[in-house]
């Protein structure tokens, strides 16, 4: 084998390693509302209402719902609220749709109630 079959052997090689990491989403999962979300304390929209937050900001999401609830941290105190059961939750129509949801933790409302036990509520 010539020397330029070897470098493209090579430099294809270096692609097929490269190009799929940078295909693949890295780092957090931001969400940003386009309108103003209304917060649940549970991905159940018959749960209690958390808080209304403003389509300003962006959130990251920590945990989605097969039916489409997004939970992410609110940024408020909660006392011993840990895990899952210190997320709220909103609905994923409420905002402008992101790809890396995929790479969020998907649980389930069971899941969370479970946590929500655990941190004596």
């Amino acid at each position: 084998m010539n020397k330029r079959g070897f470098l493209l052997i090579v430099l294809a090689l270096i692609a097929l390693c490269v190009l799929p990491a940078a295909c693949t989403p890295s780092g957090p999962c931001y969400i940003q509302p386009n309108t103003p979300l209304t917060a649940y304390r549970l991905p159940d929209a018959t749960s209690d209402v958390f808080g209304s937050y403003p389509p300003v900001d962006t959130y990251e999401a920590l945990a989605r719902t097969a039916d489409g609830w997004v939970g992410f941290d609110p940024g408020i105190a909660q006392a011993a609220n840990i895990g899952l059961a210190h997320h709220r939750w909103v609905q994923f129509n409420a905002f402008v749709s992101t790809s890396c949801l995929d790479s969020v933790d998907l649980v389930t409302l069971e899941d969370v109630m479970v946590d929500m036990a655990a941190s004596g509520h």
